[in-house]
């Protein structure tokens, strides 16, 4: 029975991982379509380039992060300049999560006086952060925290979470 059953695995499973990877290039498609479509609705002179004029009437966030996404300086934005700052903006953001998560050392979602003390920016101003006096900080209070520390039209291409916040060394 055990010999049918593995029989049945093996002749499957590639099945499965075809069928994943085709979900997978649709749903990229999806992604691809609907960001070409946004652009197409900022860029509305349809030169290919989104000037700052454009980001300022359409999409006031490009517009405070214009300086940092025009990495040739050319004062246009390219579909891959834009993609490009949208790729290291979500590594920033996954390393800082990654930095909670492993300061979070009970797992229970929050992080204690104690835990806090590994990143110190946290610790540092864990009370100015601690905005319900719970002594637990949750993601929303750092979220708030740092949104209201980073100044207007100065953003850099990672946040400020995650350059002030770095990962603890390894312990």
């Amino acid at each position: 029975m055990n010999k049918w059953m593995l029989g049945i695995v093996v002749a499957v499973l590639p099945c499965v991982a075809q069928a994943a990877s085709k979900a997978e290039v649709a749903q990229a498609k999806a992604i691809e379509a609907k960001f070409n479509q946004l652009f197409q609705a900022v860029d509305t002179n349809k030169d290919g380039k989104i000037s700052k004029t454009e980001a300022e009437f359409n999409a006031p966030a490009m517009a405070e992060n214009f300086e940092h996404i025009d990495t040739n300086q050319d004062n246009g934005l390219t579909k891959q300049e834009i993609k490009t700052f949208g790729t290291k903006l979500g590594k920033a953001r996954r390393d800082f999560s990654q930095s909670l998560e492993r300061a979070d050392k009970d797992k229970n979602g929050m992080l204690s006086e104690q835990e806090a003390k590994v990143l110190p920016p946290l610790s540092t101003n864990f009370q100015e952060i601690d905005t319900n006096h719970d002594h637990q900080l949750v993601m929303k209070e750092i979220a708030d925290f740092l949104r209201a520390k980073t100044p207007k039209n100065t953003a850099t291409t990672e946040p400020v979470s995650s350059s002030a916040v770095a990962a603890p060394a390894a312990q």
